[in-house]
């Protein structure tokens, strides 16, 4: 059985798990409340940062190490199909905020 988690859905399921009001959540995500809602309406696209805390707070970040080689492999063979483009794009969006901050670190000013 597939499932599409969608990054809407983690940030509302995050919200929730908090216990917190939107404006608290928000808060401690340093998002405003309104931009809040849009994330869980999903008419804007959370950003990495916001993802990650999220998906923490959600337990849905194992703390085992995974190879490039075999997370590609299971996107490959997991996220196929155009049911999951909006999953595919999140994902890509992760991986460039990661890149661009690494890239930001690594070039000295």
């Amino acid at each position: 059985m597939d499932i599409d988690i969608e990054p809407k859905d983690v940030v509302r399921s995050a919200w929730l798990h908090s216990g917190d009001s939107q404006a608290n959540f928000a808060k401690s995500l340093t998002k405003s409340q309104s931009m809040l809602s849009k994330y869980i309406a999903g008419k804007v696209p959370p950003p990495a940062s916001v993802l990650i805390h999220c998906m923490n707070i959600c337990g849905l970040i194992e703390p085992k190490s995974v190879s490039a080689a075999d997370l590609a492999s299971r996107i490959c063979k997991e996220l196929q199909g155009l049911e999951h483009t909006g999953t595919r794009n999140a994902i890509n969006q992760l991986i460039d905020s990661i890149s661009s901050h690494n890239r930001q670190i690594a070039t000295p000013k």
